[in-house]
């Protein structure tokens, strides 16, 4: 496993993280939390040495099954996990108020079962609230010592640079993979400058650069895929299967999967500290990991990223 620094932080994290989202078997579908178990137990194994979480991630339950796996470990792991989303189903949203911070870390501390979460992340802005009021407080939970470093997610360049002028933030939290390259407009140049690293979710597209895809699947309307990742519809489907017929060729080459191939892209950039992948099973894990034993070449680069989206 390869490892990497988050912004100018002393924590070294591995290049492959372990996010958790699934583990909440809610908008992911039913989970097995035994498997769940499994799945945290051997990336530990592996070298994974964090796992990304939230509250909002079946409402607790993957912050729990995250502390069961932890409770018998001697070797040290990392959590970062999140606030600022509340409500259930259509109804969630944002709030970053110092109140329901405050309430959101006890929370967490409490299911994780820790008396410090390594990186706090907020999980989305609030725009009814001031950054200042925001990050103010968690400058408090630091002082307090129930964080160690503050995170943002989803957070715009703008936005960013004003959170910066508060306190100290390590990294930002992003959807970025080849379908998705919004980040490089002004968002990626501005964390290098400011020593920001970036954390990639949703890598593999929802799915979609698995390569396992040959037609636009059918899912319900509460399933993730039905509303957080728009190439499973028409006009964008059709260009994502352009890009996965590329990567099925260079992965071919390499004899890896496609899978291996989107993961090794999103970590050929120096700004991206981890990729955090999203694990049903011990082989899905065994896969996503394996991204990491090779490097795209140069020409390779050059042709994946001609695809025009």
């Amino acid at each position: 496993m390869e490892y990497r620094k988050i912004g100018n932080s002393d924590m070294e994290v591995s290049s492959i993280s372990l996010g958790s989202w699934v583990f909440g078997g809610d908008v992911w579908g039913k989970v097995d939390d035994n498997v769940s178990l499994r799945v945290i137990e051997e990336a530990i194994a592996r070298g994974v040495n964090m796992i990304d979480t939230a509250p909002i991630y079946g409402y607790g339950r993957a912050e729990e099954v995250i502390a069961r796996a932890l409770q018998k470990k001697a070797k040290r792991v990392m959590i970062a996990t999140k606030c600022g989303l509340e409500g259930k189903g259509a109804a969630v949203r944002p709030n970053l108020s110092a109140k329901f911070i405050r309430q959101e870390i006890e929370n967490s501390l409490r299911r994780l079962n820790v008396e410090t979460i390594d990186l706090y992340q907020c999980h989305w802005p609030d725009p009814n609230t001031s950054l200042s009021e925001t990050f103010g407080e968690l400058k408090k939970l630091a002082d307090e010592g129930k964080i160690k470093f503050i995170g943002v997610c989803n957070f715009s360049k703008n936005l960013l640079e004003e959170a910066v002028s508060i306190a100290p933030i390590i990294s930002n939290q992003v959807q970025y993979s080849l379908l998705d390259r919004e980040i490089e407009k002004d968002l990626v140049s501005y964390c290098a400058e400011n020593k920001i690293s970036i954390l990639s979710y949703g890598s593999l597209g929802g799915g979609i650069l698995t390569g396992k895809y040959k037609a636009p699947p059918s899912y319900s309307k509460g399933d993730v895929k039905s509303f957080f990742y728009r190439y499973y519809k028409e006009p964008f489907w059709s260009k994502a299967q352009e890009l996965v017929r590329i990567l099925e060729n260079v992965a071919e080459t390499h004899k890896v999967s496609v899978s291996q191939t989107a993961i090794n892209w999103v970590l050929s950039r120096n700004i991206v500290a981890s990729c955090l992948v999203g694990c049903r099973t011990p082989e899905q894990l065994e896969q996503n990991i394996n991204a990491v034993n090779w490097k795209l070449n140069e020409e390779e680069l050059a042709r994946i990223e001609a695809v025009e989206l």
